[in-house]
């Protein structure tokens, strides 16, 4: 089930960064295609770091010799290779999306993880830190199993730099899945709460970034507004 938000979708770095600091997610209005917006569902899918598992299958792919794991060496190519229509004919990332993740980057809040072969890019994805959270916003591939190996790989480093789980929205149903599961969206803020106060970092010349004064200030006073609104909502339903 999603539950829209009144706010669009814009290009700005702060307001991206307090949405999904908020626990919301840029996703298709009617579940779908079509418009995009900030939105909470019943559940977010998540993929605790104490619970990956690699099907046997995958393995050879994920730790695959062929490909180099990097991070950040080619964020806003990694953004805009998943962003390309040529893909899947459609996408959630507008270039109000696209630019917004691009100035997260360059302060700190966004980053890439990145296959590569031969000395070109094959494939990866890219998402925002939030803590000891980080978050799957898409992939994409220009060599077999170039994502499979940069998301395989990079799931066990978050775990061996003390990150707690990846956010990717929605469970996969495809083998990519090494062990994502539901959790409720009450839940999910309040594992995300705690991921706020932990600031680990993915490699050593990309570390963590602390919330911007406002948006960590002004995040309980948006909690108590929504605790406030559900409390006055129920009690106008009966």
């Amino acid at each position: 089930m999603l539950w829209t938000s009144s706010a669009p979708v814009t290009a700005d770095p702060m307001d991206y960064l307090w949405h999904a600091a908020q626990g919301e997610m840029v996703f298709w209005l009617n579940g779908d295609d079509g418009p995009v917006g900030w939105v909470r569902t019943s559940h977010r899918g998540v993929q605790w770091l104490d619970k990956i598992h690699v099907p046997k299958s995958q393995r050879r792919y994920v730790f695959s010799e062929e490909f180099e794991v990097k991070y950040n060496h080619a964020f806003e190519e990694v953004v805009r290779a998943c962003a390309d229509l040529k893909r899947e004919g459609k996408t959630f990332l507008t270039e109000e999306a696209i630019q917004a993740y691009v100035a997260l980057h360059r302060m700190g809040f966004a980053y890439s993880y990145e296959a590569w072969k031969d000395g070109r890019l094959a494939g990866g994805g890219f998402g925002i830190q939030l803590g000891s959270m980080l978050t799957a916003e898409s992939q994409f591939y220009r060599v077999s199993n170039a994502s499979k190996a940069a998301y395989g790989q990079t799931l066990i480093r978050m775990r061996e730099r003390g990150f707690r789980l990846m956010d990717v929205n929605v469970v996969a149903r495809h083998s990519g899945n090494y062990g994502e599961e539901w959790l409720p969206q009450w839940e999910f803020e309040q594992v995300l709460r705690g991921c706020l106060k932990e600031s680990p970092s993915l490699s050593d010349d990309f570390p963590a970034t602390p919330l911007p004064r406002r948006v960590r200030y002004g995040l309980p006073v948006a909690r108590a507004m929504r605790a406030v609104g559900r409390r006055f909502g129920a009690k106008a339903a009966q």
